[in-house]
């Protein structure tokens, strides 16, 4: 960490996460593994975005909880394939939890977390497509 301009890594259409407020808000933390993880980030690491994220949504690790960090963080690992978040993402269109209501984009999500090796996440997922599926006839 350190010597930080004014910078923006883009985790999604229309949502930018500031760097320098993140790096303030793992200083502040006061927690190690999120100061480990820090340069994790900076690389974009989709693991460390899911876990920063997953710590925002909690409110985890000395994290403030935070939706919208949290979104941004996790909307970046889903795009990077991972399926926690990819879940967590379709919960949230399927839904309209902190964003507009989007049965498709859910679908879609949901589909790539139907792909999981875990059991539990797998069923969820394809139980999740059926009820919108059936909402939607």
């Amino acid at each position: 960490m350190g010597d930080s301009m004014m910078q923006y890594r883009k985790t999604g259409p229309y949502r930018y996460i500031q760097t320098e407020e993140i790096e303030q808000d793992i200083l502040q933390s006061g927690s190690a593994i999120l100061h480990d993880c820090y340069p994790k980030f900076q690389d974009g690491d989709i693991n460390t975005f899911e876990y920063i994220g997953f710590a925002y949504l909690m409110g985890a690790n000395g994290l403030q909880a935070n939706f919208d960090k949290a979104f941004c963080f996790l909307q970046a690992a889903a795009q990077g394939g991972s399926i926690p978040a990819q879940h967590f993402l379709a919960d949230c269109y399927a839904y309209g939890i902190g964003v507009p209501e989007d049965p498709e984009t859910a679908q879609n999500y949901y589909r790539l977390s139907a792909q999981s090796p875990v059991e539990e996440i797998r069923q969820a997922a394809l139980q999740q497509l059926e009820r919108l599926q059936n909402t939607q006839m």
